[in-house]
């Protein structure tokens, strides 16, 4: 077909990827640009709930997720000593999987229908009166689309064209990721609990485990000079099994500190807009970021399909992203902070109020996010 519309995708991460797999049309010619050196991801763990599993079912990709996968059918809240404080075991009609993230981005790249470019660093955008849009990227090429969407992450560079609001948010504590092979099999999850510090561990797929760990910290803080290990070592030896081993088996573990953004409308700008982290970043106490990208990606290839590259197809997919990205990205906040209290009162408030809680309370909850489908969405 000739005379494509060309449309450019900043970010070759899940919410971009996902985004051209779901816009199912010979209409268009896609571009996806990463900034790094390879398309990729990182060594870390992610959730893909059964909200975000339906689009991967949509797209055909499901086989593939549960093949790579580990199921949680079993969740335990616990203190640092490992008392249980709760037990959930979640339902739905998709499983609960925990996957590593560079298996989902291979298999979302796979067979994609894109053109790819790394090494591409987006440095300005430029907005033309016919609705066309100019790229220009850090090592001086520069090119036209038709539409541009920004999927690249919370420090967007499309974002800052669009939105300008300044620097992302740090919450008070930073994170640190792995992924271990281990000689054990406990099947099961669970998220402990201690003073201004957690430890969150997930089955991925055959003894293999995604953990992580948080502390209340400055922003950046440095690990050195006693090293990364050591440091977890200091703050989490006397933890519950498995904890202690699963940190000293891991080769590498990643650190960052944990930052979002305020929730804030206007995610469009003439034919560019935002999607996943780069319009809805959130810290990831309730495990939904990526398959927020999932979803968002999938109503704005819908809507685009429906409209095609209007300003009705930017806002519907705007319209209904918002309101539940708005509530998650609060929700996920509130959870933090009751995740790091330091107080002693308050640690015991808090797991007294687990222990009390019945589990179908708890389960209605979950429920509130597992049980949402944007696939049967009326775009």
């Amino acid at each position: 077909m000739k005379n494509k519309k060309q449309i450019a995708i900043i970010g070759g991460g899940i919410a971009g990827l996902t985004f051209a797999r779901c816009l199912t049309t010979h209409k268009y010619d896609i571009h996806i640009y990463e900034k790094k050196e390879h398309f990729g991801e990182v060594g870390a763990a992610i959730s893909v709930f059964p909200n975000a599993l339906c689009v991967m079912d949509h797209l055909g990709l499901l086989p593939d997720i549960l093949e790579n996968s580990g199921q949680l059918k079993t969740v335990y809240l616990k203190t640092s000593k490992g008392t249980i404080l709760s037990k959930t075991e979640p339902k739905s009609d998709y499983p609960v999987i925990c996957i590593h993230r560079a298996d989902l981005h291979k298999i979302l790249l796979d067979k994609l229908d894109a053109r790819l470019y790394n090494n591409h660093s987006l440095k300005k955008i430029t907005h033309f009166e016919n609705g066309q849009i100019e790229l220009e990227f850090e090592h001086g090429e520069n090119r036209i689309f038709d539409a541009v969407i920004g999927a690249d992450g919370i420090h967007s560079v499309v974002r800052k064209c669009i939105i300008n609001d300044g620097p992302p948010i740090f919450r008070g504590y930073s994170i640190w990721r792995g992924v271990v092979k281990t000689h054990f099999e406990t099947g099961y999850g669970s998220e402990t609990f201690g003073k201004g510090q957690r430890v969150g561990i997930v089955p991925i797929k055959d003894g293999v485990y995604g953990w992580w760990a948080t502390c209340n910290e400055v922003f950046m803080q440095d690990d050195n000079p006693e090293g990364t290990k050591k440091k977890l070592n200091r703050l989490f030896e006397d933890w519950h099994y498995p904890i202690p081993d699963l940190i000293n088996n891991t080769d590498h573990i990643l650190k960052t500190s944990l930052i979002d953004r305020i929730p804030k409308r206007g995610w469009t700008k003439g034919n560019a807009t935002l999607i996943g982290d780069a319009a809805h970043p959130t810290t990831p106490n309730l495990g939904q970021g990526g398959c927020m990208a999932m979803e968002g990606a999938f109503i704005l290839a819908k809507s685009v399909q429906k409209y095609g590259l209007t300003k009705k197809a930017f806002a519907r997919y705007e319209e209904l992203q918002y309101p539940r990205s708005e509530s998650i990205i609060k929700e996920s906040l509130k959870l933090g902070k009751m995740g790091q209290l330091s107080n002693p009162v308050l640690i015991r408030l808090r797991n007294f109020g687990f222990k009390i809680m019945p589990s179908s309370v708890a389960m209605k909850m979950i429920d509130k996010y597992f049980s949402y489908r944007v696939t049967a969405l009326e775009i």
